[in-house]
Order: structure tokens, then sequence, then C-alpha cells
């Protein structure tokens, strides 16, 4: 359904990182636009009134045909869809090649190869269109992209995300560094600035106003770049501060802290720098506009100076674990414990080897029980409840869209899940052939409610995910008209 449609039923969402609302009985409106325009918590039902009738007069419209529909609580609800803060889109056709070899050797033999094959615009329509369509069918309605270094195929990767209705940041990755970067897969300083200029541009002209696609400064890793490069991309930054809005600029990404190996060679390369915040604050790229992907090794000042600066977090668990030399577990607990909660999920696509979110999570709970264990119990390990956060609210703060998607507040973009715990077996449909834990006499209580929502989250997959909106307009639908 599009347009205004309204659903009564429960809705859960994060209020903070450590707290869940749990909405039952609730009646939600969506308008015209795909806004969330009202929220009716708890809403009485019992005196035989149609729901349909009643929506009409709430509006102000009471000659409006408002369908609404009603959840089959324990077993359906609606969360906030899930948002990708770091993901690679040309890696999505080598998904799980290289594990096991350390982070620079698998850029050289697996990673730079492949990502050299989207000079064939062909081949970038093809494989950008599979990244984007499994996205949306995985639930990820918001997506930060580092494309390859070619500008006609990130042009690519902008127009697809914009005709299939996926929200995405996308960026150009610059790699303009002669010495590390091998020929065949870099640029000239200037194409890389261009290049740049060029998405912003073309993103300007296909979405003025940002509300799906919008760039995002994208210098690989330092070692990539020169700091001719560096530097021309910090001026576009202060030359984009105020793009969308006052105090909204043109977002900036890189990979931050994600290796010993990669730590080394850029403390080595830049030398008049002790740590990578100062590298990049230096250049203008490290601010509340950043999105820092991994932050899997970071020393107590690099913790102060992402907190002093706002920036955001992009936790990569399952590539932190399989590919880049060792079990690189993100410090998770001591972020949020320091007051650092601008932390979101990735899924990396080549480095790890799922683009699921709900992955994401589970693996982030998994990494947080490593490090309280490694840390002799100083770490403790994460909750449901924050594993949740990151997959939605809080990857929307590191985007800095929480003003718009995230949770369900009222003029919000209904960007949802409808997810459905149905027992297959039950089900007069056969479309929803799921693996998840059965139900088991939850109820409808909170309590039964919370039993089936740590189910979905532990056990559940991509078939779970019945309906899928952008705002307001479905994406994905299983269960059709029901």
């Amino acid at each position: 359904m599009e347009g205004p449609f309204a659903y009564y039923g429960t809705l859960i969402h994060s209020r903070s990182p450590s707290e869940i609302e749990v909405l039952d009985n609730t009646l939600i409106i969506v308008n015209d636009k795909g806004k969330i325009s009202h929220i009716y918590p708890r809403f009485p039902t019992e005196d035989g009134r149609s729901l349909d009738g009643i929506v009409p007069a709430l509006i102000n419209h009471p000659d409006a045909c408002i369908p609404v529909v009603r959840l089959e609580s324990p077993n359906q609800f609606l969360i906030p869809s899930f948002i990708d803060t770091h993901v690679h889109a040309p890696q999505f056709s080598m998904r799980g090649l290289g594990q096991g070899l350390h982070i620079l050797d698998w850029l050289d033999q697996i990673t730079f190869p492949h990502e050299a094959k989207f000079h064939d615009t062909d081949y970038a329509k093809q494989v950008y269109a599979r990244c984007v369509e499994m996205g949306l069918r995985q639930g990820v309605t918001t997506a930060c992209y580092f494309g390859s270094l070619h500008t006609p195929a990130t042009k690519i990767l902008v127009d697809v995300c914009l005709e299939k209705g996926q929200r995405a940041f996308v960026g150009k990755t610059c790699m303009d560094n002669t010495e590390t970067n091998p020929e065949y897969y870099r640029e000239d300083t200037a194409e890389a600035v261009e290049g740049t200029r060029e998405i912003i541009q073309h993103c300007r002209a296909v979405d003025e106003k940002g509300d799906v696609v919008r760039p995002i400064l994208t210098p690989r890793f330092a070692i990539s770049c020169t700091p001719e490069s560096l530097t021309e991309l910090g001026k576009l930054a202060k030359e984009h501060e105020h793009t969308y809005s006052a105090g909204q600029g043109i977002a900036n990404q890189t990979h931050f802290c994600e290796a010993q190996q990669e730590i080394d060679a850029t403390l080595k390369q830049y030398g008049e720098f002790s740590c990578e915040a100062d590298l990049y604050a230096h250049y203008g790229l490290f601010d509340r506009n950043s999105v820092l992907a991994h932050c899997t090794l970071l020393s107590e000042a690099d913790q102060a100076k992402i907190k002093l600066r706002d920036c955001g977090i992009a936790h990569c668990p399952a590539s932190n674990t399989t590919v880049g030399g060792g079990f690189m577990a993100a410090p998770i607990r001591k972020l949020l414990s320091g007051g650092i909660t601008k932390i979101g999920l990735g899924t990396d696509s080549g480095g790890g080897f799922s683009c699921s979110i709900m992955d994401a999570m589970r693996l982030a709970l998994i990494v947080g029980n490593a490090r309280e264990m490694l840390s002799g119990g100083k770490e403790g390990r994460l909750k449901l409840e924050e594993i949740f956060y990151m997959a939605t609210l809080g990857g929307a703060k590191v985007l800095r869209m929480e003003d718009r998607v995230g949770s369900f507040e009222v003029g919000k973009q209904l960007d949802a899940i409808l997810v459905d715990m149905s027992d297959p077996y039950r089900r007069e449909s056969e479309h929803l052939d799921a693996v998840h834990t059965m139900l088991d006499g939850e109820s409808q209580t909170p309590e039964g409610i919370r039993r089936a929502w740590e189910k979905w989250v532990m056990t559940g997959d991509d078939r779970n995910l019945a309906k899928v909106w952008v705002g307001g307009k479905v994406k994905k639908d299983i269960l059709g008209s029901r």
C-alpha cells in the first residue's frame, strides 16, 4: 500500500542504546508523503467500531478511504528498517573471497583486481542493480557506499539507488598515491578530485534536496591517497558544509584504525602524525560528518578525539573477524560507556561474508562476548537492545539522519519493516518458509512480545522481513495484500 494508510498492532523501536520501546495495540498512520502523521499507543478498539471508519476522522478527512491493516501480535510487529553504515558496492560480487589474508595482501591480491573491472559500465550496472536489490530484500533501506575509483560507474550507482528507492550515501573512492596503489588501479590527483566534484554535481542534479541519494567524500584510507588529494577533499568538505541545510554538509568516510598492518603503514607514510585521528583532522576530514569504518584498534587518545569531534563509527564485525589478519574485535562497550553513541553496523561486503544486517547484529553480540573474555571482564558484553540500536537508530545518527529515519516518531519518514514470525507450518500461505525458532505460547503481553522479538533477533532471517517500506513505499512484499 502507498499513499495514506495505517497499521494497528505492535511497534518496536529504540529510544536509546540501552532501551527499546514496545508499543502494543498501537495505531500508526502514514500520510501520502510517506511520513508518519499520527501514532496512537494502546488505541482502544473494544467498542466494535471499524478502524477503517475511525481513521479518516482522526486525520480530519472524513471522506477519505484509508485502509487499516491489523497485525497478528505477538508474531507480527513493525520495526524501523536497517541502515548499513559501511558497504563496498563493487565488492558485492566478490564477497567471501580471500578469507584469512592480511588486509593489505587481501587488497592487492583480491580486491583491487576485482574493483578494476568497474571501468566497464555494463558490468557496473549489472552488479550494482543486484547489490541494491539484495540490500532492500534484506531490509537495508539506507546504505553508505564506497564505489570504485571510476566516476562513470559511481554515477551509475547513484542512479540505481535512486531508481530502486534505496536511500544512499555514494562516494567515488579516491586512490591517487603511486607508491601504494597498483598502476592498473589508481588515478591522478586531479582526476580523483574532479571525479569527486562530478559525483557531487550528479547527486545534486538528480536529487537536489538529497531526499534519497547524497554524495560522500571517500578517501579509501590515508595510505591510498597523497597529501594533495586529502587537502583537496578537505577543501570540498569546507566548501559544501551547508549544502543541504545550515550545518548539514556533505559527509566523509574512510577506513580508520582497521588493522595493525594498516595503522603501521599509515604512520610510516605520514610520519609527522602520531595517530590517524590527528592526520584526518589536519585535512578537515574528522568531524561530525565523518563515518569511520572499523575502529578496531583505538587508543585512548583516538577514542577521546572521536568523542570530541562527534564522529560516527561503522562497526563491521563480520569483516573484522575474517579478513585482516586476526580477530579484530572493536571495543564497542568501551565506546558506549565513554559516551560515544554515534555507532552503526556495516556489512562491508567483500571483507565479510554476508550482506545481512541481521547477521551483523548477531556477530556484534559474539564479538562483544569475546571482548568481555579478552578484557578479563572489564568490558561487559553487548545486549540485544544495543545491537538493535546500532542496526537502526544508531546508524541513523552516524549518518546524521535521525531527524528523518531510525525510529517511529510523528514527522519521520516511514522507513520500516514488517517482521513476521508466524509458524510457516500453520500458515495458509506457503510464501513464508522461514527457519526461525517457533513461538511457544508467546502472548500479547509485553513479556510475550519481548520474547518474540528476542527470537527474531537471534534466529530470524530475510524471510521473516515480510514487508519493507522506504518513505511509505513498499520495496518488498511477501504477504501481498494481507
